[in-house]
């Protein structure tokens, strides 16, 4: 894996190489024609992936990747809610105008190879499901900012990150999509090589991946359902697997690590379909197979997942997981 060779400072990470690609002045053009710049030079970046030496450029890929995305936030499409909102003035379905975090950490209850991670928590969502673990910092709504969560200075944490010098960062929430923009605004700050991780329910448009695309050096992924119905029924979302079959697609030649989480009740028309997609279009996926599930939140008013799993469904899980043939961690 090219993330093993940063670790060993014998590759640059993909953000700092963003910002080592100059770029033609950008600030009088429309969002097409940003949009097409940026495959311009995104393509250039994925060819100078083993470059030895960088300088930073100015202006460059990564403050044309930033422009885009706060020009989206004006009219948000970062995920598939497409809510085309004025973020500045008004709320989404996530709910979110001013991005906040509720803990940063090195977190070492993640996979092997991603410990010590540095794990910075974002408040809000832009799913709703009925289960949620991490309610209390995914499912607030707005209105005032909780008191659970601190407001996110892109500069401030930057900083941190910087002598935090976990393995890697790992960016999660509740979920980071709809803080995209102050996202890439943190690495503008950050002069350190170390990987970056999308950890995310990857529910995200083409063109929030594409800004992804040439800073993410490990996408993380969340995949919950194997079908679109228990999707809309237990987070509140539409087309669930139909987007996260498009999405994974888009990233297939990245480097991915996909978690699924296990429930009780859904081994046919989850755990399967999504085992099977896997392993017919993501053969150098790496795949967490997680026992973990607990019925929280509002789940006990669901029959079907208002339980622990059963040992039979989690051993299920994995002779589905060998029948598939998957790459586990």
């Amino acid at each position: 894996m090219r993330y093993f060779k940063i670790l060993n400072n014998e590759r640059y990470t993909k953000f700092l190489i963003a910002k080592s690609i100059e770029v033609e002045d950008f600030k009088d053009l429309d969002l097409e024609e940003l949009f097409n710049l940026h495959s311009k030079y995104l393509k250039i970046l994925y060819k100078n992936l083993d470059k030895e030496d960088i300088q930073i450029a100015s202006p460059n890929l990564l403050d044309l990747k930033i422009e885009i995305a706060n020009r989206i936030f004006k009219n948000c499409y970062f995920c598939e809610h497409r809510c085309y909102v004025n973020r500045e003035k008004e709320k989404g379905f996530c709910r979110i105008r001013r991005s906040c975090y509720s803990t940063e950490f090195l977190h070492y209850g993640e996979e092997d190879i991603l410990i010590p991670s540095h794990t910075i928590f974002f408040c809000g969502c832009n799913f709703k499901c009925v289960f949620c673990q991490n309610w209390d910092i995914s499912q607030v709504y707005f209105e005032n900012i909780p008191h659970n969560c601190k407001i996110y200075n892109p500069k401030e944490m930057a900083k941190i990150i910087e002598v935090r010098r976990g393995r890697n960062v790992n960016f999660v929430g509740g979920e980071p999509t709809p803080h995209l923009h102050k996202i890439l605004e943190t690495l503008k700050y950050i002069n350190i090589n170390i990987p970056i991780v999308w950890n995310s329910n990857f529910y995200l448009t083409p063109e929030g991946i594409e800004l992804l695309k040439g800073v993410v050096d490990i996408y993380l992924t969340d995949f919950k359902f194997g079908n679109n119905k228990c999707g809309e029924r237990l987070s509140k979302v539409k087309n669930y697997f139909d987007i996260l079959k498009r999405n994974h697609l888009l990233i297939k030649d990245e480097e991915i690590i996909i978690r699924h989480l296990v429930m009780p009740n859904h081994l046919i028309c989850c755990t399967n379909e999504i085992f099977r997609f896997i392993s017919k279009n993501l053969k150098n996926a790496l795949v967490n197979v997680m026992f973990q599930y607990r019925p929280e939140y509002k789940a006990k008013f669901y029959r079907d997942i208002s339980r622990t799993l059963t040992y039979d469904e989690m051993i299920l899980a994995l002779e589905l997981a060998k029948k598939y043939k998957l790459n586990l961690i």
